[in-house]
């Protein structure tokens, strides 16, 4: 359960007259968020099923964009949202672990998580993967490692062989009679063009990532494999969910997109038919799998009103760095022995860090452009993409027991 208790103390940094007003706004968003919670998705069972799911949440939490650091209600909505599930795969957990740390603790202690160390270099972005479960109801057998290609199935974009940008990550589990290895991505993004190398290089780790578990999979038919995570992948005719479908894995297709805008399909939850046994819950309950969009809860469009502070300060701090950079640039200017081109340099970046300036600062007084501001900024305090669930069957005692009846083999 959520550590609601915090909610005592969490606000106390601010000034005592709005302490009260914001621990008043964040319940009555956790309030709403957990009756969307309930109606959207399936009630958690004690034995007969799963709720599994994966979740992109965006740079937590580094603020490298600087449209940060997450307020301290945001801590308690993912919390909320996390909580919901009995295990959930996460991508985009940045370097420093405290803030992490801080939402495991608000989740609260039935809860626990593997994570990865860091993908260095520049397309690895220095994130980590992992999966937070519930300890009452998952089991985590003692298997985990990062995806590694052998030399031979590396990946390419038709300029070099390389490994993953950020290395998958795949660990084993068992929950009731249900063994799964669960595996989770953060695909390359690279270019959208169809003929641009980058997109190339996102095909083929799909590709690459794909065959490398379908093999596992053929090799392991007593456990599930399940492969989820931020695909990248624009649609269902895509070429990016060509690179999934064609080695086997079936995907529990939702009707509408996991990114902020719910316009593209880039997370996915697929597994492999042939090892283990997949097969969701209540089917015909309208919500065995889904997206849950959390913005109709928290963080709505019409919320700037509640945040408007937040997001001042937010356009403030980016014009301070702004300042700083255009001061850092003007010594190197006017240093002696300067060359003319490095002045030259220097007089562009304060050209346009002048210019950054000004349009941010237009955004605190033109209501249209800083609502703009506002519904691309709450997704640093949420997420640009949305989590993804599915409820599975997990209790195969009847099956068994219909099997040990047929068998005439008797112990004596």
């Amino acid at each position: 359960m959520v550590a609601y208790w915090k909610l005592r103390y969490a606000f106390r940094r601010y000034p005592a007259d709005k302490q009260k007003a914001l621990r008043d706004q964040t319940i009555d968003g956790l309030k709403r968020l957990k009756t969307q919670i309930a109606a959207a998705m399936p009630i958690r069972t004690a034995g007969q099923t799963l709720l599994l799911g994966t979740w992109n949440i965006r740079n937590f939490d580094d603020n490298r964009f600087g449209d940060g650091p997450r307020l301290d209600e945001s801590f308690f909505y993912l919390a909320e949202v996390v909580s919901a599930f009995d295990i959930i795969a996460v991508q985009e957990i940045c370097e420093d672990m405290a803030p992490f740390e801080r939402l495991m603790e608000t989740v609260g202690p039935e809860y626990d998580y593997i994570m990865t160390d860091v993908t260095l270099g520049e397309s690895g972005n220095k994130e980590r993967l992992g999966f937070i479960y519930n300890k009452n109801k998952v089991h985590f057998t003692g298997v985990a490692g990062e995806l590694v290609l052998p030399f031979e199935q590396q990946i390419s974009d038709v300029t070099k062989a390389r490994q993953f940008a950020r290395t998958p990550f795949s660990c084993s589990f068992q929950s009731g009679w249900f063994k799964f290895n669960f595996a989770t991505v953060h695909i390359y993004y690279g270019k959208d063009k169809l003929t641009a190398p980058e997109f190339k290089r996102r095909v083929n780790e799909i590709d690459a990532v794909a065959e490398f578990v379908a093999d596992r999979a053929k090799e392991d038919k007593t456990t599930a494999h399940i492969l989820v995570g931020d695909f990248n992948i624009d649609a269902f005719d895509a070429p990016t969910f060509d690179a999934l479908d064609r080695h086997g894995f079936q995907v529990f297709k939702n009707n509408i997109g996991s990114n902020s805008t719910q316009t593209k399909f880039y997370d996915q939850i697929s597994f492999m038919p042939e090892a283990g046994e997949v097969s969701l819950a209540n089917p015909g309950s309208g919500k065995a799998h889904g997206v849950l969009n959390v913005f109709e809860s928290v963080f709505r469009k019409d919320d700037l009103k509640l945040h408007r502070d937040a997001v001042i300060a937010s356009i403030d701090s980016k014009i301070a760095a702004a300042d700083e950079e255009i001061a850092r640039q003007q010594r190197a200017a006017d240093k002696p022995g300067a060359t003319t081109e490095r002045i030259a340099t220097a007089q562009r970046k304060i050209t346009k860090q002048r210019a950054f300036i000004a349009e941010q600062t237009v955004l605190k007084t033109d209501e249209p452009k800083l609502q703009a501001f506002y519904e691309e900024w709450r997704t640093y305090q949420i997420s640009d993409h949305f989590p993804l669930f599915v409820e599975l069957n997990i209790d195969f005692a009847a099956g068994y027991l219909d099997k040990l009846k047929n068998d005439e083999t008797i112990i004596t």
